[in-house]
């Protein structure tokens, strides 16, 4: 509970990722409501009014009346929000994301993810209560005056606040300074944070995470074992078959499939595989010494199953080593890998950028934090790598060893944060934005 004027108000919690979006309230352990951050869109001509789909009332996924997605209109948009709608195949559906390099770009799917949080996934009126919302550190302030706005106008909510990934995290790790190596579906980041606030010139970040990791697996396994990674819509009925044989399945007729549904399928059938069978070598890359490692079976949803070894290891690699692990793939843009980092070079640089009498407490206090830190070695590994670049420095990193925690990192700090007892004075209330306008962010959320 938040003590806000006087009175007790729960207040909502969001973190929108380039992967999941998180939400729930204030004070709680865990997120109420975790969906992935697509939203599916149809457009189609039709008169009918509303119905049923797939089993499914159309009449109300976006939970506002106004915008029912089967009013009586010429051309009309269905929207899907969820786990269960968003991997349901449609002729024609599109996925949209509102982020893209960690910022705020599409504003309409934005608020089509809140619309749902708040109707479908938390059921409450955003107006009777203070909302809490997570920005990437390097947010732009017209996007943050902008979320203000939102905030305000459209849901006109009781108070708002906005911080920085990284002070969140910090936070959820139990320490005001620290950098924090965030990497999550979209992006990695190295941020240095000292008493609570980001030093904005240590800042360093890279436009891939975890969906590109999940791409480059995909090429990976079709180059060494010539086979076509098939998404789970695609199929219809498969037959066992013997290890490293072709799978024997039939296909399911989908026609129409959107590039971007088909791209997201392909990455949760990756995701799967990264998460069940892939490490991070301890030690520097030694191919030979890793070709002894034991080998562990995985079967892909089209029943093609084969025992993986040294492709368990080059895949998570590529965030050690992107220069010499990347693939360029056939039919694609040619990925410029001149200037990319590993990660272990991004928390050194980040701290390098730092004042001198800082550095020591950074490198004891290296957070881990994001679905795509969750490797197994890869703690082991970074320490070996930042020790060889800062030998004689005392290096300490830090990682929750539950899943859930590392993951959803920074909506527990928005959690943590946004109930603390002294916090209710920071809110920026309805009657100031009023008062002032949307430029009171700036000076109020930093």
């Amino acid at each position: 509970m938040t003590t806000y004027g006087g009175d007790e108000i729960s207040a909502i919690v969001i973190d929108v990722g380039s992967s999941l979006s998180k939400a729930g309230w204030s004070g709680e352990d865990s997120p109420e409501v975790i969906i992935p951050s697509y939203v599916g869109t149809v457009t189609e001509e039709e008169n009918n009014m509303g119905g049923v789909e797939n089993g499914v009332d159309t009449t109300l996924i976006n939970g506002n009346p106004g915008n029912s997605i089967n009013s009586s209109n010429k051309k009309k948009t269905k929207k899907y929000i969820g786990d269960s709608q968003i991997n349901c195949w449609r002729e024609n559906m599109e996925l949209k994301n509102p982020l893209k390099n960690g910022l705020i770009e599409d504003w309409d799917t934005l608020e089509d993810l809140w619309d749902y949080i708040f109707s479908e996934g938390l059921m409450i009126d955003p107006s009777e209560h203070p909302l809490f919302i997570s920005e990437c550190s390097w947010n732009t302030r017209n996007i943050r005056e902008k979320l203000t706005e939102l905030a305000f106008e459209k849901y006109q909510v009781q108070a708002f606040y906005v911080a920085k990934n990284a002070v969140l995290s910090a936070f959820s790790s139990g320490r005001s300074t620290g950098l924090i190596l965030d990497s999550g579906g979209g992006t990695t980041s190295a941020v240095p944070v000292v008493d609570g606030y980001v030093l904005k010139k240590g800042i360093i970040k890279q436009n891939f995470g975890g969906d590109f990791l999940s791409e480059q697996a995909a090429a990976l396994i079709e180059s060494i074992y010539n086979i076509k990674i098939t998404p789970r819509y695609k199929i219809k009925k498969k037959n066992a078959v013997d290890a490293g044989q072709p799978a024997d399945f039939i296909e399911n007729d989908c026609p129409n499939t959107t590039p971007s549904f088909h791209q997201y399928a392909i990455n949760q059938v990756m995701h799967e595989f990264k998460e069940t069978i892939c490490q991070v070598s301890e030690n520097p890359f030694r191919e030979g010494i890793l070709n002894s490692r034991p080998l562990k079976c995985y079967e892909f949803p089209n029943g093609y199953n084969n025992s993986f070894g040294i492709e368990r290891f080059k895949i998570p690699e590529i965030m050690i080593q992107p220069r010499e692990f990347i693939i360029q793939t056939p039919n694609t843009k040619s990925i410029d890998t001149t200037n990319l980092l590993g990660i272990h070079e991004l928390i050194y640089r980040s701290i390098s950028l730092c004042d001198m009498d800082m550095r020591p407490n950074l490198f004891s206090n290296i957070v881990l934090t994001g679905g795509n830190t969750l490797f197994n070695g890869l703690m082991d590994r970074l320490n070996n790598e930042l020790s060889i670049l800062a030998p004689g420095v005392k290096i300490r990193i830090h990682a929750s060893g539950n899943t859930s925690e590392r993951r959803f990192g920074v909506w527990n700090g928005s959690s943590i944060l946004s109930s603390l007892g002294t916090f209710h004075q920071l809110w920026i209330s309805k009657k100031e934005y009023e008062e002032i306008g949307k430029s009171i962010v700036e000076k109020r959320c930093n």
